[in-house]
């Protein structure tokens, strides 16, 4: 998965609902810089010399940090997330767990040195939800560069000087890339004796709307699967008592008296010879049956009758069905994105009411130094303010925001 990225999640300056403490040991950080330490690094030779350049000063770029950050083109940072299997098959604390996170410190440990020009500044394996994942946080380095700063932030150029091309929108340089990852993290697992199944990837983190919407689709879904388990029981009992009219057809029809067997004569006195008592008996008790026999066809046909006129909305209801099953697969995606979209919803809400505070801090400093006169302006600016929400508990509080990779 891509995601914009929460440095303090990851680090776990604060810890979401769908995190076991006790388990936050055994996290493995590769390594934790600081962002903008890290563009001092990169980039301040490359800005000195742009810089230099310049003649107007407000052609010069002062902090080329704080210049991305307000930039509509380019992410101060990425983050990708990689993960083996599931919760049913590489939970952590089971044995698929310790083999996936395994083959996961292996993948992270190579990953800087497949990827020259993403300067990764943050990478921890998680180790303390439902399954290991890992982490990765980086900065697309562009060199040699002729436009703008020679070392400059572009994911596009990164990648291409990589060996990245673009093929169109269904091959971008970062489907390219990601395939690419993909199969290094297949051929380390692989080594960690996993199966490879391929149930796709490279899917984006949901913002606040989409989850909301993908959380009514996953609702709808498991009513149509409920909904399609009955009609399947329902299909199945219609099912076998088609099958026990047929059998009892077949059985009426046999229902017949050996008419060729009897020759009976008619005498002058108006008797008749030829007939013994027995057959006579057997006549008789062929003729009851015969009755409640055709009185019984003529039911079990006219029930035939309205279930053969029934098979084929049955067999429409029976695909539906099966179709409502296959939509079953995306509840495991869904849950999977759950967690995380849980914490980010928490965060946007707390966001909020720290901004209302920090305002209300700016408030309460201009009216003690403002002049007398101006104090009315402060106050019909308190007057303007929202009324703040409740606030959450106390282990909610602790969760930070990310706005545009920037920590609040």
């Amino acid at each position: 998965m891509t995601g914009r990225g929460s440095i303090r999640h990851n680090n776990r300056s604060f810890t979401a609902a769908n995190v076991d403490r006790s388990r936050t040991g055994q996290n493995v950080t590769f390594c934790n810089e600081d962002l903008k330490q890290v563009y001092h690094e990169v980039f301040d030779e490359a800005l000195a010399a742009y810089n230099a350049k310049k003649k107007k000063t407000r052609d010069k770029i002062p902090d080329y940090y704080e210049h991305i950050r307000q930039s509509k083109q380019e992410k101060l940072f990425h983050e990708a997330i990689f993960q083996i299997g599931n919760l049913n098959d590489c939970g952590c604390g089971s044995p698929g767990g310790e083999r996936a996170a395994a083959a996961l410190k292996e993948f992270a440990e190579s990953f800087q040195e497949r990827n020259p020009h993403l300067r990764v500044f943050n990478m921890v394996l998680h180790m303390d939800e439902a399954t290991p994942h890992l982490h990765v946080d980086f900065v697309p380095v562009a060199t040699e560069q002729s436009r703008g700063l020679s070392t400059r932030v572009s994911m596009k150029q990164a990648l291409k000087q990589q060996g990245f091309e673009s093929l169109g929108r269904k091959q971008t340089e970062w489907k390219a890339w990601m395939e690419r990852e993909k199969a290094s993290l297949a051929e380390i697992a692989q080594a960690h004796e996993f199966e490879i199944v391929s149930l796709g990837g490279g899917r984006p983190h949901m913002e606040l709307p989409e989850y909301r919407a993908a959380a009514q689709r996953l609702e709808a879904v498991q009513e149509q699967v409920t909904a399609a388990e009955q009609d399947m029981a329902v299909l199945e009992q219609q099912k076998k008592a088609l099958g026990k009219t047929v059998r009892r057809l077949q059985a009426a029809e046999k229902v017949r008296v050996d008419l060729d067997a009897i020759q009976p004569e008619k005498t002058l006195t108006g008797a008749v010879k030829g007939v013994t008592v027995e057959q006579i008996k057997e006549l008789k008790a062929a003729a009851i049956r015969g009755v409640a026999a055709e009185h019984e066809v003529r039911e079990l046909k006219a029930e035939n009758k309205q279930l053969q006129s029934r098979l084929p909305s049955m067999k429409e209801e029976l695909k539906e069905a099966q179709e409502r099953q296959e939509l079953i697969s995306e509840n495991r995606d869904l849950r999977q994105q759950v967690a995380y979209l849980e914490d980010s919803l928490d965060s946007e809400r707390n966001f909020s009411s720290r901004l209302l505070e920090g305002v209300g801090a700016v408030l309460d400093f201009l009216d003690r130094h403002l002049p007398e006169q101006f104090r009315p302006l402060v106050e019909r600016a308190r007057e303007l303010l929202p009324v703040p929400e409740l606030q959450q508990p106390e282990q909610e509080q602790e969760r930070g925001h990310t706005w545009g990779g920037m920590e609040l």
